[in-house]
């Protein structure tokens, strides 16, 4: 999200520095036509410049609460009218966006199923499938059609399903135009940036210009690269997703004892990859999105076994898992398990403000459109100790916080490993911001007050639209 580290800086300076603009409280019928005011310009330097305009403009907790409901409401305006598509075949639609690369930007393709009777005047939940190392979009759109035929009452005949093709299968070039084909791991969907930023462009894309709904977007994976990328996609952007369906693959990792440079392939021949000591860093990122996960009981590639120590993993961190194994190898599972999971994924809605959020570093040279923001807690500077150069740096993200507030004793716990300082966006929902809050930061405590801002309304308002978060007040914190 080139844009909104802009905005994000601009926030900073909010919380930080002395303003000479007298704070001044504003009723609940202003701060709403102020906010009409900034959303009935583009975004860019006019919204800004309207943005700007609400400096020291405060509000009460009755005003806070309605400008609140009114600027969530003006995220998710209907688009006017809906993007041309062209049919491509059985009854597909081709839809061609353009990829914003470091490099070089480029074209390339989704395959788009809309539901029966589909209008712009209707929220309508998405579903976006990555296909497998070997598969295309096609390929992927087909199957997820033939788990939702399978029932007549699935939940996916009322979703748009967008299924991209992977721009590349190489694992070298910044340029994805200048790969050769291979497959390496999931490169084809990141980590390089091109990678997720073909899946993210897409994504942002869609909810510009079509009317979906916030609260159930989700992810789908084929087998390995697919679903490999849906685990590291969902944690950049982890406060955008209902819930996730993977099989046969694993979520980020690192195998502490080998090489950087050590043969995977060699020990998933030799099936002694299993045997292998794994962490899996930052599954408490998952916390707030529910995991579908279907894997084989003698899966070589993506080893049985860490799977099992995976789903443990996020388990105890709190995350909801609905794990199933099926007897058989990679990628061999019955088209009626992953139905289930699907059914089971897409019955979720997403948790629009949970009390309790971890949020992941992602490195200063990481995907242009992920973030360190989880919900209504960010980072904004990590204390990632390797140089740049090394080999844990350039694979590895950094640190992780986990922020709980219990509104009854109007308390922020902070806990953080490998994090230097944090922002905390709130709402009278998850805290009494009139009262003095207790903060707990690493087991020290102390006291604080917050003030109500417009400004940060329509600024957060106007950045987190696509995700459909508006925040009333904002803390930076040094952990």
């Amino acid at each position: 999200m080139r844009a909104t580290t802009r905005c994000l800086l601009i926030l900073i300076g909010f919380t930080v520095s002395v303003s000479c603009v007298v704070a001044k409280d504003v009723d609940s019928k202003r701060a709403k036509r102020s906010l009409d005011s900034v959303f009935s310009k583009s975004p860019g330097k006019a919204r800004d410049k309207e943005i700007a305009k609400l400096e020291g403009d405060t509000l009460d907790e009755v005003a806070g609460i309605e400008a609140r409901a009114h600027a969530l409401t003006l995220q998710t305006t209907p688009p006017k009218k809906l993007p041309k598509l062209e049919e491509a075949f059985e009854g597909a639609l081709n839809y061609e966006y353009e990829v914003r690369s470091k490099r070089a930007n480029y074209k390339t393709f989704a395959l788009l199923d809309l539901p029966p009777g589909y209008t712009k005047d209707k929220p309508a939940p998405l579903l976006i499938g990555l296909h497998s190392a070997l598969g295309t979009a096609w390929r992927e759109l087909v199957a997820l059609r033939a788990s939702g035929s399978a029932l007549a009452d699935h939940p996916m005949r009322d979703c748009i399903v967008a299924c991209p093709n992977a721009i590349n299968r190489g694992s070298t070039s910044e340029d994805p135009r200048e790969n050769p084909p291979g497959i390496h791991e999931y490169f084809g969907w990141g980590p390089k940036r091109e990678g997720i930023d073909s899946v993210f462009n897409l994504l942002d894309k869609l909810i510009a210009e079509y009317n979906i709904d916030r609260e159930r977007i989700y992810l789908e994976g084929g087998p390995g690269m697919g679903s490999e990328a849906v685990f590291h996609l969902t944690m950049l952007r982890p406060s955008q997703f209902a819930a996730i369906c993977v099989r046969d693959s694993l979520p980020p990792l690192y195998y502490t004892e080998l090489e950087p440079k050590a043969d995977l392939e060699e020990l998933r021949k030799a099936g002694t990859l299993g045997e292998q000591k794994v962490v899996f860093p930052w599954v408490e990122c998952y916390r707030n999105t529910p995991i579908f996960w279907v894997q084989g009981d003698d899966d070589r590639k993506y080893p049985t076994a860490h799977a099992r120590q995976a789903r443990d993993a996020m388990k105890a961190a709190g995350a909801t898992v609905e794990y199933t194994e099926y007897e058989g190898g990679h990628a061999s599972g019955p088209t009626g398990l992953v139905t289930k999971a699907l059914r089971g994924c897409l019955g979720c809605k997403r948790t629009t403000l949970p009390v309790a959020v971890s949020a992941r570093s992602v490195r200063d040279d990481s995907a242009s459109l992920g973030n360190n923001r989880n919900y209504w807690v960010e980072i904004t500077s990590q204390s990632f100790e390797d140089k740049k150069g090394e080999w844990a740096y350039e694979i590895l993200a950094g640190g992780t916080v986990t922020v709980t507030a219990n509104k009854a004793e109007n308390t922020l716990t902070i806990v953080s490993d490998g994090v230097r300082e944090i922002r905390v966006y709130l709402t009278d929902e998850l805290l009494y911001l009139d009262k003095e809050i207790k903060l707990i930061v690493n087991g020290k405590e102390r006291s604080l007050a917050v003030t109500r801002d417009l400004q940060v309304l329509a600024e957060t308002a106007n950045v987190f639209a696509g995700t459909g978060e508006a925040f009333t007040a904002v803390l930076s914190i040094t952990t």
